[in-house]
């Protein structure tokens, strides 16, 4: 008797979406809940599948700083996309009006590289390969 013997089959939870898993799968899945790289299957689905869970401090500094990282993180998300349309708009123009656009393009992006969210380097990079394109149209 093969010890993942009765393993074979469909398992209950949020894991069960009319999927057939093998006996390997079942294991793969277990040791992942195990590492907490997935949520239980029947934790209520208050987390994302793959999310890491780590246990936080219950102190009140840390539940703080939990709040200010999640308003940054999405402000750079914010900032980074904007810049990206910018970006992407100013390649789509041509003449005249990319020549006028790239100021501002490399204002935000020089304000990226400021803020932390990307490298000085790949900001000096980005505006060369746009001043290059604009000197080329």
């Amino acid at each position: 008797m093969e010890p993942t013997q009765g393993f074979e089959g469909r398992i209950s939870g949020s894991y069960s979406k009319d999927h057939h898993f093998s006996a390997s799968k079942i294991l793969f899945l277990i040791w992942q809940i195990c590492c907490r790289a997935l949520p239980l299957p029947s934790s209520g689905g208050n987390h994302k599948t793959g999310q890491i869970l780590e246990n936080m401090a219950n102190h009140s500094a840390t539940k703080k700083d939990v709040r200010q990282a999640a308003k940054r993180r999405d402000r750079n998300k914010f900032y980074g996309k904007t810049t990206r349309n910018a970006i992407r708009d100013f390649r789509a123009a041509s003449g005249k009006e990319a020549s006028d656009k790239l100021p501002a393009v490399a204002s935000m992006i020089d304000k990226l590289a400021k803020r932390g969210i990307i490298h000085k380097n790949k900001a000096a990079n980005l505006k060369s390969k746009l001043a290059r394109k604009a000197a080329a149209k």
